[in-house]
């Protein structure tokens, strides 16, 4: 190499990787690099001196050379070497039978092709821009963008398309048919008289209930907050002749007194118990930590009372598709302990409406089913 003033790129990808070695954040010239490197050579615009020992001047990480040779930003390189670590350490600790930490055992866990396919399908992990590009791009999408142009009774997440004409008419498509609340009820007493089929909603505080009964229905009647815990009391909604849907209270962290806590832990045993109209129970889970421990507890007294239920993970669009694999995974071994609960978890995302399409299909079978058991008898 003689002293030709050359990009430093050009120089460090001539002597990196195979004529350079390292010894902490210095750079030494390997035996190869020693016959061609008789004099000082100076990196161009680096204030950087190579010689036959070292590298002279500003300190410079191997780090910096790797950045310098690749074009990739330094933060890059550094993440890469953090979950290089990582792995070594991980490998570590298998082989010495070492603890594995949550993480690590999250990351072994294996990924389910099918799951994934499923996932990629549905787009239920795409983020809020990719969505509406897609929906954009579609001809249902624009199709339906369309019609709605001169109805305001409500906004539609942009990957909640294709509803079918039946569904659509159990949710309304115009105003005056749309999801109405009709009561909130602290007691047994003032819960209104059971008719139409139920089902409830129900997890932890501020997991988003409220959020996704009002995508689900293409409506703003739920009341939904930042705030954990808004949701004080058991909140009646009507899908007119249809179908009833209720928002109950959220266990675990809220704006609440322990008392009023307690008060709601004892009406949902004996709401569970005795009402008849209730026909599942959809246990809203973050899919970003899956299973919490106050999840599992509810999910025991609903098997105690014999309430069918049904999981569902919302906030997918957060959560990148091989980890939402993977959360599914770990929580349908989990569901294998409950006779009651279904072995379907539905995803989907609130937000974007990815996945919404699958949660009003099982409203409206139940509903149907309902209404088929009290005309059957009429018609005989």
């Amino acid at each position: 190499c003689p002293d030709m003033r050359l990009e430093p790129r050009r120089i460090l990808a001539v002597l990196f990787p195979s004529m350079l070695l390292f010894r902490g954040s210095t750079a030494f010239l390997s035996p190869l690099a020693l016959q061609h490197a008789s004099r000082p050579l100076q990196l161009a615009k680096t204030g950087l001196w190579v010689t036959r020992d070292r590298f002279v001047g500003p300190q410079f990480s191997r780090i910096g050379l790797e950045s310098a040779v690749t074009g990739r930003s330094r933060q890059f390189h550094v993440s890469m070497i953090r979950r290089q670590k990582v792995t070594e350490k991980t490998e570590r600790n298998a082989e010495t039978g070492g603890e594995i930490s949550n993480r690590a055992k999250f990351r072994q866990t294996p990924i389910d092709p099918r799951v994934l396919a499923q996932i990629e399908q549905s787009r239920v992990c795409s983020p809020m821009g990719k969505a509406m590009r897609y929906a954009s791009r579609s001809p249902l999408g624009q199709e339906m963008r369309e019609k709605e142009k001169s109805f305001k009774g409500f906004a539609r997440p942009p990957l909640y398309i294709d509803i079918p004409a039946p569904v659509m008419d159990m949710i309304g498509d115009r105003k005056k048919d749309k999801l109405t609340f009709i009561a909130g009820a602290m007691n047994m007493e003032a819960m209104p008289p059971a008719g139409l089929p139920e089902v409830a909603f129900c997890g932890r505080s501020n997991v988003g209930k409220s959020s996704i009964i009002n995508a689900v229905t293409l409506s703003t009647t739920a009341r939904s907050s930042d705030k954990p815990g808004m949701t004080q009391e058991f909140n009646f909604y009507v899908l007119p002749r249809k179908l009833m849907v209720v928002d109950m209270p959220g266990y675990g962290f809220a704006f609440a007194n322990p008392h009023k806590m307690e008060t709601w832990k004892l009406l949902f045993e004996r709401y569970m118990q005795s009402r008849k109209s209730l026909k599942r129970v959809f246990v809203v889970i973050d899919a970003r930590h899956g299973f919490k421990e106050n999840d599992k507890a509810f999910m025991d007294q609903l098997e105690r009372t014999r309430t069918l239920f049904q999981v569902v993970f919302t906030k997918c669009d957060l959560v990148h598709s091989d980890d939402l694999a993977r959360r599914h995974t770990i929580c349908m071994e989990a569901l294998q302990g409950y006779g009651k609960g279904m072995k379907k978890i539905l995803m989907v995302s609130a937000y974007t409406g990815a996945g919404l399409n699958d949660l009003v299909a099982d409203m409206y079978q139940l509903s149907n089913k309902e209404q088929k058991k009290r005309v059957l008898p009429q018609q005989a």
